[in-house]
């Protein structure tokens, strides 16, 4: 789909090129943020703003003002969601939380009507911690809970922590420096090389760029037993391409503690049917509801007998 701005949006937007040109790229960035601000008030305008941003998207919305790479800065301090962060704005997911306000919307909103008092969380993938953190403060809000982060880039994880510390939240987060697989290893993980080295939200075991870091792939099943995790209510699982392989490592989790909610990012038509198969065998059906790009499956109390049975022999 191609973006492009009207009449009045253009005017706006060009406000803050006009100012960078007279007073440099702090004044653009600023006034950026405050028209991206307003824009990203709708779930469409989040996604008009991270179209705005993003290297590999621009010459598909060429009537698109869009914000260079040029006024982005390696550390920034914003409040965002009612939480402190700073910022690398060489991300595109932490400069779409910075210019837009927000990131994910639909998950987010997803996550505050789903969550209850006592539930544990999973997220894999969890980045910089925007839904993490923003699960652990409405967790806070209603009374406990809490929320297992698995990240395996130290800068990532690094930044959630801090976060974390900073928001009062620590005591919430068990941080997981790993990705999950099938079996446990190290892995390369990679950066996109249509995308800036440190745009992490963007990195996976299976790019073909450079190496950011070797990170160390563990099962959750295993996790979960070292751990004696008893309890798990929802997931949210977004790892670049390798859901299959994590679900595959998760058999026995998701089988004995049945999450009641499990959101899966599912943009990939060549990956999809074999994610659908994975969750089906696992007894989870898809809902039919998708948030930015992430689809919900919920268990099907239906098949819970022979479920257990052939999971409980592997």
């Amino acid at each position: 789909m191609e973006y492009r701005d009207g009449v009045v949006r253009r005017v706006v937007w060009e406000v803050p090129h006009t100012a960078g040109r007279a007073l440099g790229v702090d004044a653009a960035r600023r006034l950026a943020r405050v028209v991206g601000s307003a824009e990203g008030l709708t779930e469409a305008g989040v996604t008009r703003v991270a179209h705005r941003i993003s290297p590999r998207l621009a010459d598909q919305n060429p009537q698109l003002v869009k914000i260079p790479p040029q006024w982005a800065t390696t550390d920034i301090a914003v409040r965002r969601q009612g939480l402190q962060w700073r910022l690398d704005l060489r991300d595109n997911l932490q400069a779409v939380l910075y210019y837009a306000g927000r990131y994910e919307p639909a998950v987010s909103r997803f996550l505050r009507s789903e969550l209850r008092p006592g539930d544990v969380v999973l997220d894999v993938g969890a980045n910089i911690g925007l839904h993490s953190l923003g699960a652990a403060k409405q967790l806070k809000d209603l009374g406990g809970g809490r929320v297992i982060a698995f990240e395996p880039a130290e800068d990532s994880l690094d930044k959630l922590r801090a976060a974390a510390e900073r928001n009062d939240l620590a005591d919430l987060i068990t941080l997981v420096p790993a990705a999950l697989g099938e079996r446990k290893h190290q892995a390369a993980l990679h950066a996109d090389p249509r995308y800036d080295p440190a745009d992490s939200g963007v990195r996976s075991l299976q790019a073909d760029g450079e190496v950011v870091q070797d990170v160390p792939v563990i099962r959750l099943d295993d996790w979960v037993r070292e751990h004696s995790l008893e309890r798990l209510d929802v997931i949210k699982l977004d790892v670049e391409g390798s859901e299959t392989a994590a679900l595959g490592g998760a058999t026995r989790t998701l089988v004995r503690l049945q999450p009641r909610a499990v959101l899966v990012e599912d943009k990939r038509p060549d990956l999809r049917r074999r994610l659908h198969e994975v969750l089906d065998e696992l007894g989870y059906r898809s809902t039919g509801s998708t948030f930015d790009h992430n689809t919900l499956f919920r268990p099907d109390r239906r098949g819970d007998t022979n479920v257990t049975r052939r999971h409980s022999l592997r």
